[in-house]
Order: structure tokens, then C-alpha cells, then sequence
């Protein structure tokens, strides 16, 4: 680690050097959002925090999502498919050793629950960041107290604005590169009310995903509206708050290792010889890759790599020759499509019984609608079609029908006896089918054959529901005592229906479902799920005010059941399944330490256990795979101590982490050729072992003495460790040699080791991967941002390092690391001119068009990469009245 280590020196020099100079929190609101990224205070919390103000931070690009803004914060690294974060399935959002799915987030105090872009709501869908006041980042544990089932790691608490008391209004419009257009309006009702203010805000945001330049859009749309009252006796408020989400978004592509090494290096290392997109790729290089040229390649390869593959996106060609339905017309890129709409209403209730009693109540709803498209071939679904006919020839539910002649013999297109008899078994029976028997429309009959299954199909998902739920929290304050009691409880319903249908216009390439045409289903999934957690925790505050003491424990149970057709099989066998999981703990305790030095310094320290519940997916797991027993829930211990420092100009903070992760699930994708394969959650899931991680992280803020000039800077250092091998299996021979000896070990790819040979299975396979970094997981990052304000103008700089990483669990496949800088110039109005009230924004992501490689995917013995999208620039123009 060359690289890891020069940084390192380089990042600490930075540190101490800048030490003296760091930077407090400003007296004023206003000033404190302008000019510093973190607030950085001496904070009654003995866990590691920072706090991010999003109107700070002048660099960022407008339309970014919330994911992608963390990526400020020390401790916090984002990988995204494009400058804004758009693309949900795409955003890989790490808090120290975890993953934002592990992350306790809440927004206005309403439990996420699940960041999945499947189960659960990702915090970039509900919120612009023009009403985002600001958002508590707590790397290594949150309190007891956050409302969470799966919280191995810290939290996420993102607070929204509360309207103001003048009346005004807002419009602004941004125009950038890739077809970037937005525009934000928002509205500001004033004092509607004695005690009741409000306002209401829309947006639209739009860009060309990459490879789609020219051809579609990603979108959202966004409406956010916010009450607040003031009751009359001055005891308390109540907010009423509501987000309407609406998105369409495309998928986009990855390399793989193979093929992006091959690309790169323009030789391909023998361990990969045979892969045919691998070899390919490495004689042509990069450029546009189409089926006309290059037939032996797979659906999934075709598309534009040129420019070093920033413009490799879905497949978008189309070719004749191939027929409609087959090979790259199976994934044209117009059904490589997702949507999500969603409606979330919220009260948050604060009163005051008295002086030392006072309640938070935070009910809420959220309805969800989602869609996901894909393509699929002729082939695919004819197979499926003729499995379901094999189990139950009776079957009225499917459009087309087993083409036979007058004396039910099974006939192929053209009219000839199909021949090729193929079996399938379901449950422990065996049912047979001519696998090249043809499926023909309604009232075909012997010669004269309409194609039941005409050309390309897919499949068009619908999946959402509802849930609902509230939070509780009772303080009782004395003079040496805080204590806090409360709960939360949710009910979460969600529906997942996966049909596949012929498409219009004979299986067009570029048609739409008949939605009569039905052909079968992938699954059909109803889930329940009920969250109950209760917490208590007290603050004892000792040595006249100089230490807290705080104990907290908190219980958790979750309760999940699913019913329906869980797979394609189920459907075929026409067996539904039902299941339901339990998981609990009584006792997560938490304890924490905060020693004020002086009014200037505070020292902290934070001790928790926690525990993250199986994805709602595990339930759902594809084939017999599935047993809650063996299946047990994630734990983390955590341990973190740190100093705070406010001296006035300048501010820091320093904090050191250590811990444990067992437990861990592995997620094994179902293969793209297998029945269930395109079937988003058919996975095969394990316990896998441990995570051990330990760092040091950072952030100053520093009012420089020249007026005008701010600088704040972050970084973290951080080795996160597999603990034990993975276990892969049995290969080789399963039985003694005849005269009693073990069989040959077989041999294995590099970073796999045989172990122990075990008579009727044959040799155990591990990834040696004990003492292997964690993929993704940098060793080193340093932010650093300096903004500089003269007369009207503002100019700001930021730049990030990030260490390199590797993209698989056995360390063979490396990213180097990079720099990658950003950076804006505004002109405000003055008060008193003809501008009064204007803005204008020049952003640019990017600055130096650095090519970087991303990790896609880390897992197991391979991954997946991606280009970033290069240089970004956007313009803005704001206008305020």
C-alpha cells in the first residue's frame, strides 16, 4: 500500500499543521449555513457525530441526491453510476465497515426502516436538498433511541425545514451537461395563521443516463409541503409534513473485472482464458461494440465503450438478422426501465407537560407504486410456457397453447412431430415435454400455425404497498437526571407481482405489453412484517456538570411472513408457499461517557451492541434454500472515543473506533440461466463469519484570517479485515480410493485453499480470504473544501482522495485510488440593485476530467467496475422575491 501509506503522512501532517486553526460554529444561523460544511460544536453526545448542512456546501451539483452528499462526511463513501447519485440499484453508500442497509436512517423522525431500492425507501427519493436543513451523522452507533431493525452500524437522522415566518417565493433553474435540466420552485406562505406557517415546493429533474444519450431521460418529480403551529401557550409545536415522489429511471451496465483488465491492459491473464467477452475486449479495445460485428458476444456485453467506457449503458441496438426476441434484442435498453412513487405524511408532535416532562410523538403513513421492466426472449418464455403445460395440461391462464395435431401429437412450427423429449420435476415428480414443441395462438389448428409466443417478450413488475406506524419518546429532565422512555411500532405490507407478457407488434423490439397476452409468472409475493422496539436510557450527570454518564438498553422483535407463489417453480407446481420468521433481542445495551475538559473541549466515549434483522428478501430466497434456523440475525459491537474542540475560529474533532461484526449474510445470486434468473431477490443467503474494523476519523472547519476565506477539511482511516475463510462447498471425488487412500485434492482457482476431505461429499473449498480487506472499503480518504466570498462573488474548491480498493473478497482484483475535484463560482445581487434578489451559479463535478474506476460489486471471487461519467457542468440561475 504505497499509495495508502504516502497519503497517510500526508493526510496526518495535514492534521496536525491545521489543528490550531480549526473552525467553531457561528453565532449566527445564517452565517453558520453560508460558510461551513460541518458544524462542529461541543455536542452533549458521547457517540461520533458530525453534522452536515446541505445550503453549505457551494461545490455540490444542484439535483444531487442525499446518498451522494454524505460522501462529505469522514467515515461516509458513496460510489455512484453518475455525478447526481440518480440511479438507486447503482448507489453504494458505506458508513464505515457498512453498507446504508445496516445504517439506522430517519427522516423528520420517521423510521426508513429499509434503504433497499426493492423493500424500502433510499433518502434520496423524499427530499430536495433545498428543504434538507441538515443531517446528524453517527458513524459508529446511534442512540437507543432511533427507531431502526437493521442498525449494525451508526445512524442517519435527516431534518427538514421549518417554514418561515415572511412570506416569499423561490424559483431556480439549472442547465447542464447530459441533458441535465431542472428547475425548483417553492413557496413560502408566512405566518398563515397566528402560529401556523408554511410552504409548498415542486420539482423536476432530468438527465441522459449513460449509453442513452439522445435516446431517454431518467426523471423525477418531487412535491414536498410543510405546516407548523405553534400552540398558543408556548408548551409545544405540531408539523405536518408531505413528500410525493415520482421517478423513472433506466439501468445501466458494469464490466466485468475480466473485461475491464482486459480493456485496460490489453492482455488478459490466463485464469480468464475462455471468457469470450474477456477475450474479445481485450483485441478490440474500447469502442462500440454491436451485434452486427460481433455475434459471439452475450446480450449483456453489446453497447458503447468508447471513451473508455463512460458511455457503456443498456444495449440499445437492435438487429434483424438475429430475430425478434433473441439474443441482444432480449434487453433493449426501453425495458431496462424502473419507477417509484411514493406518498409520505408525517406529524411530529413536541409538547411540553412541564418543565421537566416533555413528549415526541411521530406518526406516519406511506403508500408506495412501484414498477420494473425487463426483457426476455422468445426462447425463455416458451420454455416456461411448456414446463407449466407439462405440469397441468388443463391450465387457463396462459394465452398461448401447445400446438398439437387432430390426434393431440405434439408439432412443431413447420408442422413436423416435435422430437425432443425433456423432463422437469417439481416436488419430488417428474413431468415430460417436447422442448421443441411449438406454443400457438388461440384457434390455430393444424397448418395453419399463428405463433402463440410471436417474438421478444418481458416482464413488467408491479411491487409496493403500505405501512405505517409511530414513534414515542417521554423525557423526564431533574437537575442530575434526563431520562427517556419510549418505542416504535410498524406494520409494513408489501406486494411483489412479476408476470411476463408477449409484446406488441409480433414480439417488436421496440413494442409494448399486450397485456392480454399473458405467457407466465415469475412470482407472486405478499409480505408482512411487524417492528416492535422499546427503549430506555438516563443520563446521570456528575462532578458538577463536567461528566455524563449515559446507560441505555434497548429490545427488538420482528415478525415477517410471506405467502404466494415465491418462485417460478411454486407457480408451475401451482403451490403456494407460506412462511413466517421471528427474530428478537431483549438486551442491546449502549454506554456512553462525556467529560467537558472546559468550556472548549469535551472527550467522549461510546460502548454498543446492535443487531440488523435478514433482509426482507432472505423469505423470499429462491428454492428449497430457505431455513430460519439456520439463518441468524447480524451483530455488531462498537466502541468509539474521540475529543470535540470549539476555540471560536476554529473547531475540530478527532475520534478513534474499534469493532466487530458477526454474523455476516452472503447474498449468492441465482445464475442468469436458471428458472428464476432476472427475478431481483432470488438469492441464496448464509451466515459467512466475521468483520473486525478499526480507524481514526477527523473534520475542521477554520475562519481563516483573511476575510472571506473558510477551509474545512476531513479525513478517515480505516482496516476492516475478514475474519475466517468462506466455506464453497464440496468438490473432487466423494469416496475412498479402493485401497483405502484419499482421493487427488482438486485443484483450485488462486485464492481458494482445499481443506479437509469428508467421505460421500469429497474435499472442502474456502476463499482464503481470512485477514483480506473488506471490498470497497478505502484505506484513507481526505476531503478538504475552501470557500472564498468577495464582494458578490463566491468562489469554492473541493477535493476528495480516495485510497485503492479491491472489487472481490479474495484481494486479487485492485482500483487504484484517485482525486477527483469540483468546484463553483456564484454572483448574488446586492441588496438595493437591480439584481436584488438574484443568483447566478456556475457547478463543475470533476474539474479535471480524471478518468476513475468505481467498484460496482465486491464480492466472492469476482466483481464488477465502472467508469465514472466524467467532467459535469451545470449552471444555475436563482431568483428570490
Amino acid at each position: 500500500r504505497v499509495a495508502s501509506q504516502t497519503w497517510l503522512k500526508l493526510g496526518l501532517t495535514a492534521t496536525a499543521c491545521m489543528m490550531p486553526f480549526a473552525i467553531s460554529a457561528q453565532e449566527e444561523e445564517e452565517d453558520l449555513l453560508e460558510l461551513e460544511a460541518f458544524e462542529i460544536e461541543v455536542r452533549e453526545s458521547s457517540r461520533a457525530e458530525n453534522v452536515l448542512n446541505f445550503e453549505s456546501l457551494s461545490t455540490t451539483l444542484p439535483g444531487t441526491s442525499t446518498e451522494r452528499i454524505l460522501d462529505r462526511v469522514p467515515g461516509v463513501n458513496v460510489v455512484s453510476r453518475d455525478p447526481f447519485g440518480f440511479y438507486e440499484f447503482g448507489n453504494d453508500v458505506r458508513v464505515r465497515a457498512f453498507s446504508i442497509e445496516d445504517i439506522g436512517v430517519t427522516f423528520d423522525g420517521v423510521p426508513i426502516g429499509n434503504s433497499s431500492p426493492r423493500y424500502g425507501t433510499p433518502i434520496g427519493r423524499i427530499s430536495d436538498g433545498e428543504n434538507l436543513a441538515e443531517v446528524i451523522v453517527s458513524q459508529g452507533a446511534g442512540d437507543v433511541t432511533t427507531p431502526a431493525y437493521q442498525a449494525l452500524g451508526g445512524s442517519l437522522q435527516f431534518f427538514t425545514k421549518d417554514p418561515s415566518e415572511e412570506a416569499g417565493a423561490t424559483l431556480s433553474v439549472t442547465y447542464g451537461d447530459f441533458d441535465q435540466l431542472r428547475v425548483f420552485g417553492k413557496v413560502e406562505f408566512g405566518e398563515i395563521y397566528p402560529g401556523l406557517t408554511g410552504y409548498i415546493s415542486a420539482s423536476q429533474f432530468e438527465f441522459s443516463p449513460r449509453g442513452l444519450v439522445g435516446l431517454a431521460k431518467g426523471l423525477q418529480r418531487r412535491i414536498e409541503t410543510k405546516l407548523k403551529y405553534d400552540l398558543p401557550n408556548g408548551n409545544g409545536t405540531i408539523k405536518f409534513a408531505y413528500t410525493y415522489n415520482d421517478r423513472d429511471d433506466y439501468d445501466t451496465l458494469g464490466l466485468d473485472w475480466q473485461e475491464y483488465e482486459g480493456l485496460e491492459t490489453g492482455a488478459l491473464p490466463d485464469v480468464y482464458a475462455g471468457d469470450t467477452s474477456a477475450e474479445v475486449f481485450t483485441e478490440f479495445g474500447y469502442r462500440e461494440y454491436t451485434p452486427f460485428e460481433f455475434p459471439q458476444l452475450g446480450s449483456f456485453d453489446y453497447g458503447d465503450l468508447s471513451d473508455r467506457a463512460r458511455n457503456y449503458g443498456p444495449p440499445t441496438y437492435i438487429d434483424p438478422s438475429i430475430g425478434p426476441g433473441e439474443g441482444v434484442n432480449a434487453n433493449y435498453y426501453n425495458l431496462w426501465r424502473n419507477g417509484r412513487m411514493d406518498h409520505l405524511y408525517r406529524f411530529i408532535v413536541d409538547y411540553d407537560f412541564t418543565d421537566e416532562i416533555s413528549l415526541n410523538f411521530v406518526p406516519y403513513y406511506q403508500h408506495k407504486q412501484n414498477y420494473g421492466l425487463f426483457g426476455r426472449s422468445n426462447s425463455f418464455a416458451t420454455s416456461q410456457v411448456q414446463r407449466a403445460y407439462a405440469v397441468d395440461p388443463d391450465r387457463t391462464d396462459i394465452y398461448g397453447v401447445p400446438y398439437v395435431d387432430s390426434a393431440g401429437n405434439a408439432l412443431q412450427a413447420d408442422g413436423t412431430l416435435a422430437t425432443t423429449l425433456t423432463s422437469i420435476t417439481l416436488n419430488g415428480v417428474e413431468y415430460d415435454y417436447y422442448s421443441d414443441q411449438a406454443i400457438a395462438a388461440p384457434g390455430s389448428t393444424p397448418g395453419n400455425f399463428t405463433p402463440g409466443i410471436p417474438g421478444r417478450t418481458g416482464r413488467d413488475e408491479e411491487f409496493g404497498g403500505y405501512r405505517y406506524g409511530a414513534t414515542a419518546s417521554l423525557t423526564w429532565e431533574t437537575d442530575n437526571n434526563k431520562l427517556i422512555v419510549g418505542g416504535w411500532y410498524e406494520y409494513d405490507r408489501h406486494i411483489t407481482e412479476r408476470p411476463n407478457y408477449n409484446l406488441q407488434n409480433g414480439g417488436s423490439v421496440v413494442g409494448w405489453f399486450e397485456y392480454d397476452q399473458f405467457n407466465f409468472l415469475n412470482y407472486s409475493r405478499y409480505l408482512e412484517q411487524y417492528a416492535y422496539q422499546g427503549w430506555i436510557q438516563n443520563t446521570y450527570t456528575a462532578f458538577d456538570g463536567d461528566l455524563d454518564i449515559i446507560a441505555g438498553i434497548k429490545a427488538l422483535r420482528l415478525e415477517r411472513n410471506a405467502d404466494g407463489f415465491l418462485t417460478i417453480n411454486e407457480w408451475l407446481a401451482n403451490t403456494p408457499t407460506v412462511r413466517s420468521t421471528e427474530y428478537e433481542d431483549m438486551f442491546l445495551p449502549q454506554f456512553g461517557l462525556l467529560y467537558r475538559l472546559n468550556e472548549n473541549i469535551n472527550l467522549f466515549f461510546n460502548y454498543s451492541e446492535n443487531l440488523a434483522v435478514p433482509d426482507a428478501g432472505t423469505i423470499t430466497t429462491a428454492g428449497d434454500t430457505f431455513d430460519q434456523a439456520i439463518l441468524a440475525p447480524e451483530y455488531s459491537e462498537n466502541f468509539d472515543f474521540g475529543i470535540r474542540a470549539d476555540y471560536g475560529d476554529i473547531a475540530f474533532n478527532v475520534q478513534a473506533f474499534y469493532l466487530q461484526y458477526t454474523d455476516r449474510i452472503l447474498a449468492s445470486a441465482v445464475p442468469i440461466d436458471s428458472a428464476n434468473a432476472g427475478a431481483a431477490g432470488n438469492s441464496v443467503f448464509q451466515n459467512v463469519g466475521g468483520v473486525d474494523s478499526w480507524g481514526i476519523e477527523g473534520a475542521i472547519d477554520w475562519t481563516t484570517p483573511i476575510e472571506g476565506l473558510n477551509l474545512s477539511a476531513s479525513f478517515a482511516i480505516q482496516e476492516t479485515t475478514f475474519q475466517e475463510d468462506l466455506f464453497d462447498g464440496y468438490r473432487g471425488s466423494t469416496a475412498l480410493n479402493p485401497d483405502g487412500s484419499l482421493p487427488t485434492a482438486p485443484s483450485v482457482i488462486p485464492g481458494f485453499r482445499v481443506g479437509d476431505f469428508v467421505e460421500g461429499e469429497g474435499y472442502e473449498i474456502f476463499e482464503d480470504i481470512e485477514g483480506n480487506d473488506l471490498g470497497n472499503t478505502p484505506f484513507l480518504t481526505v476531503n478538504v473544501d475552501a470557500d472564498y466570498t468577495y464582494d458578490a462573488w463566491t468562489f469554492s474548491l473541493g477535493g476528495k482522495y480516495h485510497d485503492d480498493v479491491y472489487v472481490n473478497t479474495l484481494n486479487t482484483q485492485p482500483l487504484d485510488d484517485y482525486f477527483v475535484f469540483e468546484g463553483a463560482i456564484s454572483y448574488t445581487g446586492k441588496e438595493g440593485t437591480a439584481l436584488e434578489g438574484w443568483k447566478a451559479s456556475l457547478n463543475i463535478y470533476n474539474i479535471f476530467d480524471e478518468q476513475i474506476w468505481l467498484a460496482r460489486s465486491y464480492t466472492d471471487d469476482t466483481g464488477q467496475v465502472l467508469a465514472d461519467r466524467g467532467r459535469q457542468i451545470s449552471a444555475t440561475i436563482t431568483a428570490s422575491f
